[in-house]
């Protein structure tokens, strides 16, 4: 069964939110890179992760991400480009 994530995108700012868990949870952001902010809960456990330019997500940016949340955005980015028209 695939686990449900919320994704929010501004298309006039160019953010990308993507949520593991419920936003309500977020304690921490972590910067990670320039274009990346973790959202960590009280744990230290990565809820989401924002993407502060998605028109410039390159390689170097998913490297820096943790495995499940790198490969969750991937996933979920390739759904949307699939169901476009």
């Amino acid at each position: 069964m695939e686990k449900l994530v919320r994704l929010y995108y501004l298309p006039e700012m160019d953010t990308l939110d993507l949520w593991l868990d419920s936003p309500n949870k977020e304690t921490v952001s972590e910067p990670i890179s320039d274009n990346l902010v973790l959202k960590l809960d009280t744990n230290n456990k990565v809820i989401g992760v924002e993407v502060l330019s998605l028109s410039k997500l390159n390689e170097e940016d998913l490297a820096k991400l943790p495995k499940e949340v790198k490969e969750t955005l991937i996933s979920t980015l390739r759904k949307i480009a699939n169901s476009a028209p």
